[in-house]
């Protein structure tokens, strides 16, 4: 793992058929390099994940209170 000011660079190992995919991503225009695809699914793991944990956790917090309210036990 190589790091400048602003970046790490780490190696990833694809599948050949995602990289294909995102080769033909690529070609489409839709990314200009590997690098730039992988950045974005990157970023979007991370907000699903965060989005997910934090939607779930609201929901815990709100059937809690829920069930509190109507007497039933909290398990």
């Amino acid at each position: 793992m190589s790091r400048t000011k602003d970046r790490v660079s780490t190696a990833v190992s694809l599948p050949i058929g995602l990289a294909n995919e995102i080769d033909q991503l690529i070609e489409e225009k839709v990314f200009s390099s590997r690098s730039e695809a992988l950045r974005y699914g990157a970023r979007l793991a991370v907000l699903f994940y965060n989005r997910v944990h934090f939607r779930a956790e609201e929901y815990g917090y709100e059937e809690t209170k829920r069930r509190l309210r109507r007497g039933k036990r909290v398990s």
